[in-house]
């Protein structure tokens, strides 16, 4: 592999030295034809003294000259024109868009210039346009002052919010990391994104770059000027500032451009290692201090120093710009804390309070409060219109070493006390997360204030969700080199190869068992489909014998009419029976005969209305049936007709029988008359004593008339 490479490499060389020899010599041919062409003449100059001050007088310096000079600007001078107004600089040699003075007379921007008059004639607008583009000479004499171009990351404005378009990301940065070692030094700087979820790890001559919501690894940038003791994004988080150098010999900062992770610029070179550093919302001025007790404000178009403040009396440890970039706050270890104003570095505030060196500072968001941390373990709230102190509690004992605030107002800080810290806006303690083994040197929120990022004396960077105060991930400052990782990686995957050959062997079991699963469901799949088919058949065979007993019931219906009318009049038979069985059971002592057939006909009758009841209760039985218990009562009735003739003709019988003979209530003899006692004696013996019941051969039951009816 390694042999591989060289060859690549030596190619590639090769490649590039072939390259380079064809593009010299286009070059060469191109400088040798235009040495070749005629020169064309030189363009005239267009100076301030000879054409621009006649314009200015004519249209301007009613309004803008030294006696009267509207809105601080005065242009009826060169000297005055070039230093602008109370809003700053007007003119910028060469870079016509960013000088004021030519939107206002082109009419690109309000208010129109000059003012209650039509925009300037075209020629008087040309000289002014080739006057800026050509470096603003003075005279003919003069030299051209070109401004320094800047990239477009520097020219981004972000004041006082999200710029628009996606937050800034790297993307493509190189992750081999300048300087590894197996133990981490002391955290000296730790900054977030506003907008993005990237934080910044300072480490030794490096700048290690973290996704904050994968915590994995996205770039390194080389910090070869030492250690970075200072690391703040911009507001618009489009540019990483970076300070620090070597203690005693060097200091300086250095841009960085988020996406590509390119050097911008390096500002600054100081005898001494830079403590606190800041760039403005505008990305215009950078502030910086240290050891030398100086604050140094610089310009990023040209990198020339602007003001020097040295009212600090020990060494500067922190500088801020307030978000909206009007003040600029400076703490030191003395305890000092003053506030500037950012474009004349003039004095605003002298805050007054802290008993200890002051290591920290940090902006709320609307720019009104300023927070401070400090030795004598206080973090104090100053409000910006008259300095005065809002609040002031004890953070952690020993001294309060880093503070900042998140978008929300809320507060974290970390200090000796080894805690890191969760605050509200008025100081009330929200949450401590847990202790470092070590001091607790930096902190800072995430983009979105969920997380909570801090780093100790011992080199350890934790990561904790800020709700919850749950340890989220750790983050190396000297991340492992990328052949460290390829050989971690390696060893992983070996031994996830290792650890695959039993899987594999139970993957080709599990495979085998799969298969006989897989016959197995398509067996029930086919059995399942035959008795989904079975299940339609008989759902079609139970719906025709539902339609068959609809039928049925339709057909059941008449039969079952007739089977209640015959029913009633089995009742009505019954009831008449019942009747004449208790006028049959009176009759019986009397009528012996007539009882006997009376019991026969009643039998008979019981007969045909047991057989009307069970064709009552058989459903099926039909016509046939109902034929027959009709047949069966016809029967019964001819019987009970036949019997009541039989009683009739027997009554009628009884009754010429009762007319031809007379009743034997009084016998048709005489009694004797007395004889003596031989005298009937005698007589007894000679002829049997006559009975007193006259003979008949009828019997007295048969007498009466039957009154029972049939």
């Amino acid at each position: 592999m390694l042999y591989s490479r060289a060859n690549s490499v030596g190619a590639l060389s090769a490649a590039f030295v072939l390259g380079a020899a064809v593009l010299l010599a286009g070059l060469v041919n191109d400088v040798q034809a235009d040495d070749a062409k005629p020169a064309k003449p030189a363009a005239p100059k267009v100076t301030y003294d000879e054409h621009i001050r006649p314009i200015l007088r004519e249209h301007c310096f009613s309004c803008h000259n030294q006696n009267g000079a509207k809105g601080g600007l005065s242009l009826d001078s060169y000297g005055a024109a070039m230093e602008g107004g109370s809003g700053g600089e007007v003119v910028f040699g060469g870079d016509l868009d960013s000088s004021r003075l030519w939107a206002l007379v082109s009419h690109d921007d309000e208010p129109f210039m000059p003012p209650k008059q039509e925009i300037l004639p075209a020629e008087k607008l040309k000289l002014i346009k080739s006057w800026i583009e050509g470096g603003v000479l003075e005279n003919s004499g003069s030299k051209a002052k070109v401004r320094k171009q800047v990239s477009f990351a520097l020219s981004a404005s972000a004041a006082g919010g999200k710029p628009a378009g996606p937050a800034a990301m790297p993307e493509g940065v190189w992750r081999q990391p300048v300087v590894y070692t197996p133990r981490a030094a002391a955290i000296s700087a730790i900054a977030s994104s506003p907008w993005a979820p990237l934080a910044a790890i300072a480490g030794q001559k490096q700048i290690s770059l973290y996704n904050t919501d994968t915590h994995q690894l996205l770039g390194v940038l080389p910090f070869p000027e030492g250690i970075p003791h200072i690391l703040h994004f911009s507001q618009s988080g489009q540019i990483l500032l970076a300070g620090g150098g070597r203690g005693g010999q060097a200091g300086s900062v250095v841009l960085y451009d988020v996406r590509s992770g390119k050097r911008l610029s390096k500002i600054g070179d100081d005898l001494d290692a830079v403590l606190a550093a800041d760039i403005n919302n505008t990305h215009t001025l950078v502030a910086m201090g240290g050891p030398n007790r100086l604050v140094k404000i610089y310009s990023t178009e040209t990198g020339e120093l602007l003001h020097t403040i040295k009212k600090h009396t020990d060494w500067v440890y922190s500088i801020k710009f307030s978000p909206d970039g009007v003040l600029l706050a400076t703490s030191d270890r003395a305890g000092g804390v003053f506030v500037w104003e950012a474009d004349t570095a003039r004095e605003y505030l002298n805050l007054k309070g802290h008993k200890g060196a002051v290591y920290d500072l940090s902006w709320r968001a609307d720019s009104n409060v300023l927070a401070s941390a400090s030795e004598d373990a206080t973090i104090r709230l100053w409000e910006m219109e008259k300095g005065r102190q809002l609040r002031s509690w004890g953070a952690h004992g020993g001294g309060a070493l880093s503070v900042e605030f998140t978008h929300d107002g809320r507060l974290c800080s970390t200090g000796r006390d080894r805690t890191t810290k969760i605050w509200d806006g008025n100081g009330k303690a929200i949450r401590s997360l847990p202790a470092f083994s070590e001091y607790g040197l930096e902190v800072t929120f995430s983009h979105d204030g969920k997380q909570v990022i801090a780093g100790d004396w011992s080199g350890e960077v934790r990561a904790w969700n800020a709700a919850d105060g749950k340890q989220l991930a750790l983050l190396p400052a000297n991340p492992p080199t990328l052949q460290m990782a390829f050989d971690q990686a390696s060893k992983q995957a070996a031994a996830s190869q290792a650890a695959l050959v039993q899987p594999t062997a139970a993957l080709a079991v599990a495979e085998t068992a799969a298969k006989a699963a897989a016959q197995a469901a398509a067996t029930a799949v086919t059995q399942s489909n035959a008795a989904v088919a079975k299940a339609k058949q008989t759902r079609a065979a139970v719906a025709a014998a539902d339609q068959a007993a609809k039928k049925a019931v339709a057909q059941i219906a008449p039969s079952q009419a007739a089977v209640a009318q015959a029913q009633k009049a089995a009742a009505a038979a019954q009831a008449k029976s019942t009747a004449d069985k208790q006028k049959s059971s009176q009759l019986q002592t009397q009528v012996a005969k007539a009882g006997e057939a009376l019991k026969v006909v009643v039998a008979e009758a019981a007969k045909a209305t047991a057989t009307s009841a069970t064709a009552a209760k058989t459903l099926s039985a039909k016509a046939a049936a109902q034929k027959t218990a009709a047949e069966a009562a016809k029967a019964a009735a001819l019987k009970a007709e036949q019997s009541e003739a039989e009683r009739k003709k027997l009554a009628d019988a009884l009754a010429a029988a009762g007319e031809a003979e007379r009743p034997i209530s009084k016998p048709s003899w005489k009694r004797p008359e007395k004889r003596p006692r031989q005298a009937r004696r005698r007589r007894s013996r000679q002829s049997p004593r006559p009975s007193r019941r006259k003979p008949n051969s009828t019997p007295l039951l048969l007498r009466w008339p039957l009154q029972a009816s049939y």
